[in-house]
């Protein structure tokens, strides 16, 4: 179920249908090559989320792309929110959502730069001490099996990514425009990285034109195999999430003690608090 296509009386059925589940398919706004839509990443993830959303009923947020993009800032038509509005948007809306009905947010991306991000937003809702339950869809951007894919490195604008949007709209993939010739990771952080260390510039270290691999391989059929698998992890996660009465309590308990913390009985008895 689209958020932005029921009536007002239909969303509030719509929440009651769906057991109070809602997912924000988190995307971005940035440049990927010079063949693909500024926003591939927000439509796979939306794609994905209405797709699993026809098995498992789920009410789905519109296509949202104010996330981290900041690695792409070099390239033209990237939106590149700050740091602090990113983190105060996706709260207000998760509230939002809460006083709307839904009480469990099960957050997709589409971005891989949303890796890091995502998970701290989530990790750092006890100081706010939210009472709904915030769940990262921790699947892999990218599904890969062997036999479905020729090119063995992806990761952006790449042969996996460019057949999902092919698959999606294969109107809006002009593969005309793809590179003219692969590009393999340049590896200028290799010193660095070898020993431990990471950069605010690691990925453009590695990918400074935002493209990976071999996009000429991509097709609308791979994109619907890729598809195929990512849907069914999320469908599986949607079940998990409408299923779990454990995570709600627990949030609960600990909002309760975060505010008087106490010194827990097991330290000195062993017995559980």
């Amino acid at each position: 179920m689209r958020w932005e296509n029921l009536t007002s009386p239909e969303f509030a059925q719509a929440v009651i249908n769906c057991a109070g589940v809602g997912i924000i398919p988190v995307g971005v706004l940035e440049a990927h090559a010079s063949h693909m839509p500024l926003g591939t990443d927000m439509f796979t993830a939306h794609f994905a989320a209405c797709r699993a959303a026809e098995q498992e009923s789920v009410i789905v947020f519109p296509p949202y792309p104010f996330t981290i993009n900041h690695e792409t800032a070099h390239l033209p038509g990237g939106l590149v929110i700050k740091r602090d509005l990113a983190f105060a948007l996706l709260e207000n809306i998760c509230d939002e959502m809460y006083r709307n009905g839904i009480d469990k947010i099960i957050l997709i991306s589409g971005h891989g730069g949303n890796r890091f991000f995502l998970p701290l937003f989530v990790q750092t809702l006890p100081e706010k001490a939210k009472p709904y339950v915030v769940y990262f869809a921790d699947l892999p951007v990218v599904p890969i099996e062997d036999h479905i894919l020729d090119e063995e490195e992806l990761g952006h604008a790449c042969e996996a990514e460019t057949s999902l949007m092919r698959c999606i709209n294969d109107d809006i993939v002009h593969m005309d425009q793809a590179p003219p010739q692969r590009f393999s990771n340049a590896h200028r952080n290799r010193p660095i990285a070898a020993a431990g260390g990471y950069t605010q510039v690691d990925w453009y270290a590695m990918y400074p034109h935002m493209y990976v691999g071999d996009a000429r391989k991509a097709t609308a059929e791979k994109g619907e195999a890729l598809f195929a698998y990512r849907i069914a992890a999320l469908v599986k996660l949607i079940q998990a999430v409408k299923a779990d009465e454990v995570s709600a309590e627990l949030v609960a308990e600990f909002n309760r003690r975060q505010a008087h913390p106490t010194v827990p009985s097991f330290w000195t008895t062993g017995k559980v608090d």
